[in-house]
């Protein structure tokens, strides 16, 4: 089958296979075959998803891809054409070998063998191969490289495994929601980072054309429609790759945790007849009045962290009636809310998301921006009226440099489709 009618990457990914890998074809036990997941952006629902809280993501049109045949061993041969580098590691022994291997891969790799661990710890069937793995996904961007890396790899697994194993939404091996979450113990093992499911959920569940409403509790989810020709959804790469620090990220989630055993000490002491006071589990179950009636028992760090959360979760339900009555231009006033939530509460933004934002807000015609992602660096989420989007994008490549010393670069993105994999 021609590639002419797949993305980019999965036409650079299957053009380079055999220069990559140039091997007798005697090695390998299937035909080139490709693999993609898509990237994502969050439209509104920042670092709501480890509370188990609310989000509001959609997949679009920038992948992760693999493009490869199936080994007749155990043996997995990767060739990243962001990097010109190869890895390599085995499937034998995993997930004891987990770690010993891990040391040995240069960092892209490492989630790919995280996977690959969490499918094997899983009881999984897994089948060796080589690949090339390419993608216009920005790296470090606030897009979620790393899930919609991970999302394929599980297709990719799938893929070269033979028929051992199958994803899919009826009578498969694994459901898409299992596979987000066994994706997200992968970049926990591979990155060290505790992120929550938002990422690689929104990677799964991916539909043209629409928004997905996840409830990161229960993983109950829900479409809604977010299509609109004379609105654009416009990303804006700071350029900054500040990488989550771990210890940033992770310090938040715990000043979360922290917040949560106050407040419901709190509302255990002076609510006894509350009976629901003992099922907090987290800012997710903690309502505004509660929190207005109690914010003062708790150190100022986590009376802004909490404070956020909780907006940040209503912001999110504003947000869901808006685009339930198609009103995507009233959503860009509740985008602006988030950002000032995320610089001044939750403390991720940086001086150069801040001026992306600042310059977005003088423009005509744009009618909500906000810092995309875990922060410190990263992308601008942008909804901009389709006539001004020229305009933004000449603002920004003026005032931008004048301002931080860098350059910005801009992505004008779609709803998009799902995960997926066919051969060539």
């Amino acid at each position: 089958m021609s590639t002419e009618a797949f993305s980019q990457p999965v036409r650079v990914a299957a053009e380079q296979f055999a220069t990559a890998f140039h091997e007798s074809m005697s090695l390998y036990t299937g035909d080139l075959s490709a693999a993609w997941a898509p990237g994502r952006v969050n439209l509104i629902g920042e670092h709501t998803d480890y509370n188990e809280g609310f989000v509001l993501p959609l997949a679009v049109d920038r992948v992760s891809a693999f493009a490869g045949r199936a080994r007749a061993d155990q043996t997995v041969r990767l060739w990243s054409t962001h990097f010109n580098h190869y890895a390599q590691f085995s499937l034998d022994g995993l997930p004891e070998t987990f770690e010993a291997q891990r040391e040995a891969l240069p960092g892209w790799a490492r989630y790919i063998l995280g996977v690959a661990t969490e499918l094997a710890r899983a009881g999984i069937p897994l089948q060796g191969f080589d690949a090339v793995v390419s993608g216009d996904v920005p790296l470090g961007g606030g897009m979620s490289s790393s899930a919609a890396l991970e999302v394929a790899t599980a297709q990719a697994c799938a893929l070269f495994s033979g028929g051992k194993f199958t994803i899919g939404a009826e009578d498969a091996t694994l459901a898409p929601l299992q596979v987000a979450a066994l994706c997200q113990r992968a970049e926990h093992i591979a990155s060290g980072l505790k992120s929550g499911i938002l990422d690689q959920a929104a990677s799964c569940l991916g539909q043209p054309g629409k928004a997905v409403l996840l409830d990161c509790r229960s993983l109950a989810y829900r479409y809604l429609p977010f299509r609109a020709p004379e609105i654009s959804l416009m990303v804006i790469d700071t350029g900054v790759r500040r990488e989550l620090a771990s210890s940033a990220y992770n310090e938040r989630r715990q000043q979360c945790e922290d917040a949560v055993e106050i407040l419901r000490g709190q509302i255990e002491q002076h609510e006894p007849e509350n009976q629901q006071a003992r099922e907090i589990k987290s800012l997710r179950d903690i309502t505004q009045e509660q929190f207005d009636r109690y914010k003062q028992e708790l150190p100022e760090i986590l009376r802004k962290r909490a404070g956020y959360i909780i907006k940040e979760n209503e912001r999110v339900l504003q947000v869901v009636a808006l685009l339930e009555k198609n009103d995507i231009e009233a959503v860009g006033a509740i985008l602006w809310q988030g950002h000032a939530g995320l610089r001044d509460e939750y403390e991720v933004s940086c001086e150069e998301l801040d001026a992306l934002v600042e310059i977005a807000h003088q423009v005509p015609g744009v009618l909500g921006a906000r810092m995309m992602g875990g922060g410190f660096g990263g992308c601008t989420v942008n909804l901009v009226r389709t006539e001004a989007v020229e305009v933004l994008s000449e603002a920004v490549m003026r005032q931008y440099p004048e301002q931080t010393g860098r350059q910005a670069s801009i992505d004008i993105c779609r709803a998009a489709g799902g995960p997926g994999s066919v051969t060539l």
